[in-house]
């Protein structure tokens, strides 16, 4: 424990000034000298933090893969590799040829995927890849509403495309999931590298690192809202014929109510409103409470089981909201309440 814990007496100097010692130790294993720069920050739980202008940040990685690795878990380990804050990943293999299936998911993958990724270097046996994009050139605010503008805009086209069975305007759609994934890891790496950089974590816009953990959330959640819009433009095709237009306008009136509740949910996170947050939270069962009774009319016909699938898919993103609006209720609710 003295390893990382000592308690040190506060002093004072010439009057105004506090000081306090800090282990020999500490100062030899962060590499530290006279005169190093060293940053004071005082944190909301009444605690502070010290740390260096230049942390050390994670640079290169090396990821072994093998010839009967499949795509998939090539992929996992690139993608976590990626999310664990490196800035160069070094895929290699043991002494064989990359195969070629390799080479070209691996490509798809930092394409579709990995935001601010490039391949800078490929070879027989390697192919290097850099991590170019920093948070500082991409806010964390401005990458999470750009996320949630697509995620919006896929769920109100899908019910466009819905609308008239158009098979084209769906396979755009799903496309556009891929856009908001490649926000989505972005946004993860980028609170992982928070959690350990507190530079990072003052860039991000955020206060503190607890702040980490409800941003998660947030950003699966916006994550899980674009899934059900793509879910929704995939059933179009299996649909036998248009559906019945007072069910289609009453679908319509459920996929409008979850939206403003989705909206509003990122509306006041963003404000760190906490009366709106509890508002959002509170009007999810009322888009619940529309899409059980329209669930319930439904009369068994041909194309009923995926109507049903489809209004799931709706409601589902008002839950997802309220989880976005409890996010911003737990953040705030120190505005509210007194402290004895």
């Amino acid at each position: 424990m003295s390893e990382i814990k000592q308690i040190r007496r506060l002093q004072l100097t010439g009057g105004s000034t506090y000081i306090v010692s800090l282990p020999k130790t500490w100062i030899d294993e962060l590499h530290l000298k006279k005169n190093s720069n060293i940053t004071l920050i005082k944190n909301r739980n009444d605690s502070i933090t010290l740390f260096q202008e230049e942390q050390s940040r994670k640079n290169n990685a090396i990821a072994i893969i093998g010839k009967n690795d499949s795509k998939e878990s090539i992929r996992r380990k690139i993608i976590a590799t990626y999310l664990s804050g490196y800035k160069t990943i070094e895929i290699r293999t043991k002494g064989i040829e990359i195969p070629s299936t390799h080479k070209t998911a691996i490509r798809d993958l930092v394409r579709s995927t990995l935001m601010g990724t490039e391949i800078v270097e490929s070879s027989a046996e390697k192919i290097t890849l850099q991590i170019l994009t920093q948070l500082a050139q991409l806010s964390f605010t401005v990458a999470l509403k750009r996320m949630y503008t697509t995620a919006k805009n896929m769920h109100q086209e899908s019910i466009e495309a819905l609308k008239e069975l158009n098979l084209e305007h769906a396979e755009e759609i799903i496309k556009m999931d891929d856009e908001v994934d490649r926000f989505s890891l972005y946004l993860l790496r980028n609170l992982n590298l928070a959690l350990e950089n507190v530079q990072v974590l003052l860039d991000s816009g955020l206060e503190k690192p607890s702040d980490c953990l409800g941003y998660r959330t947030v950003v699966k959640c916006v994550e899980r809202i674009a899934d059900h819009a793509g879910l929704i433009a995939k059933k179009i095709k299996y649909l036998k014929s248009p559906i019945d237009k007072k069910i289609l306008k009453e679908i319509e009136h459920i996929s409008m109510e979850s939206l403003v509740v989705f909206e509003n949910s990122v509306m006041a996170l963003s404000k760190r409103d906490y009366l709106m947050a509890e508002n959002v939270a509170a009007s999810v069962g009322k888009v619940i409470e529309i899409e059980k009774k329209l669930m319930d009319s439904l009369k068994p016909g041909v194309d009923t089981g995926i109507i049903k699938l489809i209004l799931e898919d709706i409601r589902r993103t008002a839950e997802y909201s309220r989880d976005i609006s409890e996010i911003a209720i737990d953040e705030t609710v120190q505005n509210v309440i007194e402290e004895s």
